[in-house]
């Protein structure tokens, strides 16, 4: 039985759970405390020395990187194949799990931070706040963070980020057209990469973001009713957050329309 290592919240996380979920592949739940430090203990960088989730252990063998572990789920356990048996599906698959990771990926991140997270964050002491920047290993990483979380959704990568976020929307709703699925074959991984993303701006309130794109509106609602997404998505339900998660939304609607209209 494999191992997964994530915190609830985290978007790589849904995949990952998403995919052993459609598998029916039962699996140890090591869920850590990303406000505790727990992604940063040596026990845990000796996983992972990213410092993300998931990590998957299966046999002795450490897997990081959720699209890597989607694939290898789909690969090593019984269950339905979540990819078609064509070589163009399968590039097609991987294509979408290769933008969920570069571009999309990116682009909600700063999208949560600085509608929501920054609010946390903000509370911190001067000390707590510099402890947590150089929590971040990837200087990168952490200097994009720190943007983030000082200038919210004034900060040039939060509104990249949207138009990143938005093209992604364009795209889903043009590759479900006359098709259920973002991949010829049925529910797959491309669908399982893209759920956390759109379930996120959902959660943002940002659903009039489809509300004239009817393929991807349809596609949501049908995997809302997947088996999976409650398994998933309601394991950790959290109304104070669920609450916070609307209202930074509501509040900048007006703001992110103006940047999708520039």
């Amino acid at each position: 039985m494999p191992d997964l290592y994530y915190f609830p919240t985290a978007t790589c996380g849904y995949k990952a759970r998403l995919t052993l979920a459609e598998k029916g592949v039962d699996f140890t739940h090591r869920v850590l405390d990303r406000d505790a430090g727990e992604l940063v203990t040596p026990e845990y960088l000796a996983l992972n020395p990213n410092a993300v989730v998931p990590t998957m252990v299966h046999d002795g063998r450490v897997l990081i990187e959720s699209s890597i572990i989607m694939v290898y789920t789909d690969e090593a356990f019984d269950g339905p194949s979540l990819r078609p048996d064509t070589a163009i599906g399968r590039a097609q698959v991987a294509a979408w799990l290769k933008r969920a990771d570069d571009a999309y990926l990116p682009a909600l991140g700063a999208v949560t931070y600085g509608l929501f997270r920054r609010k946390q964050i903000l509370l911190k002491s001067a000390e707590e706040l510099a402890a947590y920047y150089l929590d971040i290993p990837d200087p990168e990483r952490r200097a994009q963070r720190k943007s983030v979380v000082e200038n919210g959704i004034a900060a040039p990568i939060v509104a990249q980020a949207f138009l990143t976020l938005d093209g992604m929307l364009a795209d889903m709703e043009e590759a479900l057209a006359g098709n259920g699925h973002l991949v010829d074959g049925g529910y797959g991984l491309a669908d399982a990469a893209l759920t956390p993303f759109v379930s996120r701006l959902d959660e943002l309130a940002m659903d009039w973001m489809w509300a004239r794109r009817p393929n991807l509106a349809g596609w949501w609602d049908a995997i809302r009713q997947r088996p999976s997404f409650g398994t998933v998505f309601d394991a950790f339900l959290d109304a104070k957050r669920k609450a916070g998660l609307r209202d930074a939304g509501l509040e900048s609607r007006e703001a992110v329309e103006k940047i999708l209209a520039s």
